[in-house]
């Protein structure tokens, strides 16, 4: 597979593009802590995957200021990457967890985006519970002093230890360190930004707007991943929603089961017949 690297500036700032494959364009969005290696695997006949580095991210800049990381700041980045990347040409958008979040605040800030098809793998709809919100808020803003303090090895152990990547313990030993060495190899401080900007905690929830999202969706989650396979048989009774749970894997379909998640998207991607 040849990869190739592109780097666009948008104002003081520097983002990544890690483009393979050939056809229609397909935008990746990685999860917190990933990058754009995370989609290399992603393999789709007649679609060109465009895989960004977030800001914060991989090799894109890492800014000290937290103005760079918020939500309306990754928005308008995103509104100006697919400008300069797509020029108005029809793609699908794909997103992973914090990807996948904020894939669903792009869609509906920007209505007028020609999306074919919004994937959504793992993502939170919000927290729609103040306090619990409030919480999640907190938590996230405890864990950003960490990470600035015990550094980006402490957090690569902590959060691949999480009870949500469990499932990833049954992978081959090789891969299970590629996935820690992504993680140790972070800036903290764009780590810390980020959790801080945007964590689920600052995220808007909408959860109850669904029904006016004017493109088609496809969720999936792992059979194992109690928490997202919820919310994916709850988005399954919009009518503009489809949800796909991957039995044996858990939040991390692409990486746990790359040929199976290259096959469901193969499969259900504009212009295929759906499985």
């Amino acid at each position: 597979m040849i990869f190739e690297d592109r780097y666009i500036q948008i104002g003081m700032n520097t983002f990544h593009v890690r483009i393979h494959g050939q056809g229609k364009p397909l935008l990746a969005l990685h999860g917190f802590s990933q990058s754009a290696l995370t989609w290399e695997n992603l393999l789709l006949p007649d679609y060109q995957v465009f895989a960004l580095d977030f800001i914060g991210h991989g090799k894109s800049s890492k800014p000290k200021t937290l103005e760079a990381y918020q939500l309306s700041s990754i928005l308008q980045q995103l509104q100006k990457l697919v400008e300069l990347l797509f020029h108005g040409e029809a793609y699908t958008l794909l997103g992973y967890s914090m990807g996948g979040r904020i894939a669903l605040q792009f869609a509906f800030q920007f209505p007028e985006q020609p999306i074919e098809q919004l994937i959504l793998e793992s993502a939170a709809l919000g927290i729609s519970n103040p306090l619990q919100r409030k919480k999640r808020r907190q938590s996230d803003l405890e864990l950003a002093d960490q990470i600035e303090k015990k550094g980006a090895v402490w957090f690569a152990d902590y959060w691949g230890a999480l009870p949500i990547f469990q499932s990833q313990q049954k992978l081959p030993q090789e891969v299970q360190y590629k996935i820690w060495s992504s993680r140790a190899l972070n800036a903290p401080h764009a780590l810390a930004q980020t959790l801080r900007a945007t964590g689920q905690g600052n995220l808007p929830d909408i959860s109850q707007r669904l029904q006016d999202l004017n493109v088609a969706l496809l969720y999936i989650t792992g059979a194992l991943d109690q928490k997202y396979r919820q919310i994916a048989e709850q988005l399954s009774t919009y009518k503009r929603v489809r949800s796909l749970i991957v039995e044996g894997a858990g939040h991390n379909v692409h990486l746990e089961l790359p040929q199976h998640f290259n096959l469901i998207l193969s499969n259900s991607l504009p212009g295929r017949t759906m499985l």
